[in-house]
């Protein structure tokens, strides 16, 4: 899942929306509900209806995205009040040099990640495909590590052409899939789908992780779209309506696919073979994920080009590395580690979107003339995301399954428990540093 994050520069008066730039708030609803469709969220769901009930399936969805809508809407509503992305706003809680470093660092980790994962499933769409066209057992690796270098000169040399390709791509996904339930919904019965009990499960509290996982970095990031909005109402509709209910859909569909498909394993490209779609849609995976991937590539390039301090004059160079590192990580099969991806991402993400909101919320009251980016390194910031993500982590499962397993202490819900460690902690360490108080109450309500 790309970001779509404007991590430009961190000069926020470069950055920041006027007014009169302002949109209302259906242009930026339909931004999401267009966006909810594709590639990664149906393979969040798939792997959820592989391993949970249908039921079960639609809980992990709801809630995990009712814990991203929690915290996105107050980034979304503090980058209306300032008219500033994610990035910019960051610099309040982490400070300059702080917020660059770490949102960089996070953001671009997250792109290669998803990079990876996305030219793994083309890679492995390709090759059951071929599989089944001519019988050829190509691995894996290869056709990954060729479709990914081929998106990678996508998004360094760029091709004006690869948009058009997703606007025929994206459509027939949907085609697919439609057709895929309806048929296989009419041969097995609902009562197959709504009785599906997996043969081994992950549990309630996996699934909700996974979910967060999903659009973890979406929510973080959200303010670079909703820094447009007129209002805070709008910017809180328009994200958290067009992002949950949809986003929850298309996991059902995924979820759905993965019940009527057993044999998948929630493997996305298995479940096309299954119904008898290995080609046509070994087509509409490559095609729909392309412009994300370059999205991905381009956006992790430039994030390191920021961090370095290179602006986008440098982005090539720090896009090529990164693309290489995804198609690395894709070889190496990433796809075996999605959900631990996805969890990781659950930890680390929601304990940063923390720290901002006790900043902007707690300590400068949620008014805009508050707002001030701070000079260097804020040890509050850093130190409050830090301890939070470690506890999302510990508290939330993330090591199951790896040699790090005796860390795990479950507790709760860990991106729950990490944010609130983080803005608990933010609050304390930047009174206890006795650092600049704001007077007044807080400002819950503005037009």
């Amino acid at each position: 899942m790309s970001s779509e994050s404007e991590v430009m520069s961190f000069d926020a008066e470069s950055m920041h929306v006027d007014e009169s730039e302002r949109r209302g708030l259906w242009p930026l609803t339909v931004i999401w509900i267009g966006n909810a469709f594709n590639v990664s969220t149906l393979m969040t769901g798939a792997a959820l209806g592989a391993a949970l009930t249908l039921a079960d399936s639609f809980l992990a969805a709801v809630i995990g995205f009712g814990i991203i809508s929690a915290y996105m809407a107050f980034i979304a509503m503090e980058s209306a009040d300032v008219g500033l992305p994610t990035s910019a706003m960051s610099t309040a809680a982490l400070g300059k040099s702080g917020g660059r470093y770490l949102i960089s660092l996070v953001v671009g980790i997250a792109l290669i990640g998803w990079f990876g994962v996305q030219a793994a499933v083309c890679g492995s769409s390709f090759s059951v495909a071929m599989l089944e066209l001519t019988g050829m057992d190509i691995p894996v690796w290869i056709p990954s590590v060729v479709l990914g270098a081929l998106m990678l000169a996508s998004a360094v040399y760029g091709f004006d052409g690869v948009k058009w390709v997703n606007y025929i791509a994206l459509p027939l996904l949907f085609v697919i899939c439609m057709y895929g339930l309806i048929v296989s919904i009419a041969g097995v019965g609902m009562d197959s789908v709504f009785n599906y009990v997996p043969v081994e499960g992950m549990g309630l509290v996996a699934g909700i992780n996974i979910s967060v996982g999903l659009f973890a970095l979406g929510g973080a990031t959200i303010g670079d779209f909703t820094r447009y909005a007129k209002s805070r109402r709008d910017s809180v509709i328009s994200s958290v309506g067009g992002v949950w209910p949809a986003n929850v859909v298309v996991m059902m569909m995924g979820a759905i696919l993965a019940i009527v498909v057993p044999e998948s394993g929630g493997d996305i490209t298995l479940i096309m073979s299954g119904l008898g779609l290995a080609v046509i849609g070994m087509i509409a995976l490559i095609a729909s994920t392309w412009t994300v991937n370059v999205s991905n590539a381009y956006s992790a390039g430039l994030a390191f080009a920021v961090m370095v301090n290179k602006g986008e004059r440098g982005y090539k160079i720090s896009t090529i590395i990164s693309g290489i590192v995804g198609i690395v990580l894709a070889a190496a099969g990433i796809m075996d580690y999605f959900t631990f991806f996805l969890t990781l991402l659950s930890a680390m993400i929601p304990a940063l979107s923390g720290s901002m909101i006790a900043d902007y919320w707690f300590i400068r009251k949620a008014r805009p003339e508050n707002f001030k980016p701070l000079d260097g390194v804020s040890v509050p910031g850093v130190v409050s995301f830090v301890v939070g993500a470690l506890i999302a982590m510990i508290t939330g499962g993330t090591f199951v399954g790896t040699p790090l397993a005796f860390l795990d202490f479950p507790f709760f819900l860990g991106p729950v428990n990490g944010i609130v460690v983080s803005m608990v902690l933010y609050v304390l360490i930047y009174k206890a540093m006795k650092l600049p108080a704001f007077p007044g109450k807080i400002m819950v309500v503005r037009k």
